[in-house]
C-alpha cells in the first residue's frame, strides 16, 4: 500500500485485508499501518469534519489503537496529536505531563504545555520557577547534557535555587500574540482551525528573548552539577552516600530533605557529642561516609580527600588530613574530628604551622624512646601548642588533634629524622626544646630517651652537648619545683584529690612529684584548657578563655582525683587497648579492674548503666559522653 493510502485506490487484495482485519476488532499487529491509517482517515473526518456527538469514543478508539500500533512512529505523532486537539475541541482540560529530562521530540512545544502556560501568563504576567523550566525543557532548542540527564532531581533542585536569585520576582513575559491552535489532518484532505478560551491566552512559542535567559540558566545548571555526575557515573552505588552528597553545590548541600547529609551530621554527633569533638577509628568514619574501606585497611589518598571534602560541607574537621600535612590513616587507626568552620581549613606551608608540626612529631618520638609514651608528655606537648602566641585558633586546634593522633600512632623516625635537615636554625632550636619539653620533665630520664636526644641534635646540626646542657636545666628546675608549689598557693582553693592511695615507702623526689599540688592544678588546668579550645576555637577574634576559677572542682562529683584522671584521658583517646589502659591505671596507683568497677559503679547510680566498655579495647560509651558534659558543666 503506498504511504499516503486511499480505500478507492486500494487493489481487491487489499481491501479483503482491510475488511478482515475491521471483523478481527483490529487488534491484529501482524496487519500493515496502512490498514489502521485508511481507518483512522475516517475517525479524523468524523470528529473535526461532520462533528458527531461520539467524540468521546473516538477518542478511546484512538487511544486503544496507540497501545496495539505506537511503535509506528508517524502513526503515535499522528495519533496523539488527534487525542490532544479533541480534547482541546471539546473543551476538556489536558492533563500536564511532569518534569522529565525526556522530550517527547517533534519540530514544536507539546500543546499541553503550551496551553498551562499561556494560561498561567493570561493570569499573571510572569511565570514561576517550575513553569519557566516547562517551558526550556519543552523547548525543541533546548538540549540537556549528560549531567543534568543523569541528575535530574538534582538539576531541578538547583534550577528552583537559582532562578529565585536571577528572577526574585518571576520570569516576566511579553508575548506578542495569542495561542492559535490548527489541525491538520493525516490525510491531507483537510485542515480545521481549533476554537476555544486559549485564543486569548499569551503564546510562548512567539517569543524567544526569555528562552534564551532560561537555557542560558540550564547551562549554569548543569555545569554546576559536573563534579557530582562524573563521581555518580564512576560510583553509581555511592550515589546516596555523604561523600558524593560533598560534591553537590553549597546551596544544594543546605536543603533540608538531602538525607545523606542529615544522617551523616547525626552520626557524627555520636562520636563528638555536645562539645564538638570526639575520636574514633577511620574505619568508623569512613562507613559512616558510605565509603567502602578495602579489605586490606589502607586507604587511597583521593578516598581520604573525598572524606575531608564530606566533613567540610558540614563543618567538622579532622586530623589526620592529608590535605594540611597528616599522612592518610590506616583504617584501624584513631582519628580526631571537632567542629570548624569550613573543615578548619589553614595554610600548611605557612612556616609558624609547619615548624609547630615538626615540632609535634619530634616531642611524640621522644616520648616514645623508652616505649612508653604517657598522657602526661602528651599534656606537655599540648601545652606549648597553646602557648604559641604565631599560631592562629584554627591552627592550634588542629595541631591539638594532630598531636592526640599521633600520640597514638607515632610517625617514622627516619621520615621525620629528613625532614628537620630543611628547617631553618631557629626553627630547629625550637624542635630541639619540644623534645627538652617532653623528656627533660621526667625526674630520670631513661638511657633510651637520652640516645634520642643526641641522635636528634646530631639530625638538626646542633652541638652534642647542648643535649647535657638541656637535661641539667632541665634537673636543676625540678629541684626548684618547692618554691612553684608556693607560688601556686597565691590561687586560694587548689583542688586536691579527696581520697589519697595508701602511704608507700617512696624517694622524698618522687613523693614531691606525685603529690605536688601545684603540679596536679597545672594538669588539670591544661586539661580543662584543651576542653575549652577545641569547643570553641574557631572564634580567632574572641578574647582568650580565662583561667580556671579557684573554686572549679577538680574531680566529677562521686568520683576522686585519680578516677576521674583516667576518665578524662579514657575521654581523650576515645579507646584505648587493655594493656595500654591497665598501664595507665597503674601509672594513676590505680588497679585495673578496680578503676574500672569503680567507674562503672559511679555510672549505674547516675545512667543506671555501665560507662566503660571493656574488652580488647576499654572505651566509653559514645552515648554516655553527653551526660558526662552535662555533669561538668553542672558542677562548673
Amino acid at each position: 500500500m503506498p504511504y499516503w493510502p486511499s480505500y478507492s485506490d486500494m487493489s481487491p487484495a487489499a481491501r479483503r485485508a482491510f475488511l478482515d482485519w475491521m471483523r478481527d476488532g483490529r487488534r491484529n499487529p501482524a496487519y500493515g499501518i496502512g490498514h489502521v491509517f485508511v481507518f483512522f482517515y475516517g475517525l479524523e473526518h468524523r470528529l473535526f469534519v461532520e462533528r458527531g456527538d461520539d467524540a468521546a469514543l473516538l477518542v478511546r478508539e484512538v487511544e486503544r489503537l496507540l497501545t496495539i500500533y505506537g511503535t509506528n512512529n508517524p502513526f503515535r505523532g499522528y495519533a496523539t496529536t488527534f487525542v490532544t486537539t479533541a480534547c482541546v475541541w471539546y473543551g476538556a482540560r489536558l492533563p500536564l505531563p511532569p518534569l522529565s529530562p525526556e522530550r517527547a521530540g517533534g519540530p514544536e512545544m507539546d500543546i499541553a504545555t503550551r496551553l498551562h502556560l499561556g494560561e498561567r501568563l493570561a493570569a499573571a504576567p510572569s511565570l514561576s520557577a517550575e513553569d519557566a523550566l516547562r517551558w526550556a525543557l519543552a523547548s525543541p532548542d533546548t538540549y540537556l547534557r549528560t549531567p543534568a540527564l543523569r541528575c535530574f532531581e538534582e538539576f531541578v533542585q538547583l534550577w528552583n535555587i537559582r532562578f529565585v536569585k536571577h528572577f526574585p520576582a518571576g520570569l516576566a513575559v511579553n508575548a506578542k500574540s495569542n495561542i492559535s491552535l490548527r489541525y491538520r489532518a493525516a490525510s491531507a484532505a483537510f485542515e480545521v482551525e481549533v476554537v476555544g478560551p486559549h485564543q486569548q491566552w499569551p503564546d510562548v512559542s512567539s517569543i524567544s528573548k526569555p528562552l534564551d535567559k532560561l537555557q542560558g540558566l540550564v547551562a549554569e545548571c548543569t555545569d554546576e552539577l559536573d563534579t557530582f555526575s562524573r563521581f555518580v557515573g564512576r560510583k553509581p552505588a555511592l550515589r546516596n552516600s555523604m561523600v558524593a552528597a560533598a560534591m553537590l553545590p553549597d546551596d544544594l548541600q543546605r536543603t533540608p530533605g538531602l538525607v545523606a547529609v542529615g544522617d551523616f551530621r547525626r552520626r557524627l554527633v555520636s562520636v563528638m557529642g555536645e562539645q564538638g569533638r570526639g575520636s574514633t577509628t577511620a574505619q568508623i568514619l569512613f562507613e559512616m561516609a558510605g565509603i567502602e574501606v578495602p579489605p586490606d585497611g589502607k586507604i587511597s589518598a583521593a578516598v581520604a580527600d573525598d572524606l575531608g571534602r564530606a566533613l567540610d560541607s558540614i563543618d567538622v574537621a579532622i586530623e589526620p588530613d592529608r590535605r594540611y600535612g597528616s599522612s592518610v590513616p590506616r583504617a584501624d587507626e584513631q582519628v580526631f574530628v571537632f567542629k570548624a568552620q569550613a573543615g578548619g581549613p589553614v595554610d600548611a606551608a605557612r612556616t609558624a604551622f609547619t615548624a609547630m608540626r615538626a615540632q609535634v612529631e619530634v616531642a611524640v618520638l621522644a616520648a616514645g624512646a623508652d616505649g612508653d609514651a604517657s598522657f602526661e608528655e602528651l599534656q606537655r606537648t599540648i601545652a606549648r601548642i597553646r602557648a604559641a602566641s604565631d599560631l592562629s585558633g584554627v591552627e592550634q586546634a588542629r595541631l591539638i588533634a594532630f598531636a592526640v593522633t599521633t600520640f597514638n600512632s607515632p610517625p617514622k623516625r627516619a621520615r621525620v629524622m629528613r625532614k628537620l635537615a630543611e628547617m631553618g636554625e631557629a626553627e630547629r632550636r625550637a624542635i630541639a626544646g619540644a623534645a627538652f619539653a617532653v623528656v627533660g620533665d621526667n625526674p630520670t630520664p631513661d638511657v633510651a630517651e637520652v640516645k634520642f636526644l643526641e641522635r636528634l641534635h646530631k639530625s638538626l646540626g646542633l652541638p652534642k652537648e647542648a643535649v647535657y646542657e638541656g637535661l641539667h636545666q632541665a634537673a636543676a628546675a625540678r629541684s626548684d619545683e618547692p618554691i612553684a608549689i608556693s607560688e601556686e598557693k597565691r590561687v586560694a582553693g587548689v583542688p586536691i584529690p579527696k581520697e589519697s592511695a595508701p602511704a608507700r615507702a617512696l624517694p622524698p623526689a618522687a613523693s614531691r612529684i606525685r603529690f605536688d599540688a601545684a603540679r596536679l592544678a597545672r594538669t588539670r588546668q591544661e586539661t580543662d584548657a584543651v576542653s575549652a579550645l577545641l569547643s570553641g576555637i574557631f572564634e580567632e577574634e574572641a578574647p582568650p578563655p580565662p583561667p580556671a576559677m579557684a573554686d572549679q572542682p577538680a574531680t566529677l562529683k562521686g568520683l576522686d582525683g585519680p578516677h576521674t584522671e583516667l576518665l578524662e584521658l579514657l575521654e581523650l583517646r576515645g579507646a584505648m587497648s587493655r594493656s595500654e589502659f591497665d598501664r595507665h591505671a597503674r601509672e594513676m596507683r590505680l588497679l585495673p579492674d578496680g578503676a574500672i568497677e569503680r567507674i562503672n559503679d559511679w555510672s549505674f547510680d547516675r545512667f543506671d548503666e555501665a560507662l566503660i566498655e571493656d574488652g580488647d579495647e576499654v572505651a566509653v560509651a559514645p552515648h554516655l559522653r553527653d551526660r558526662i558534659a552535662e555533669i561538668r558543666e553542672s558542677a562548673a
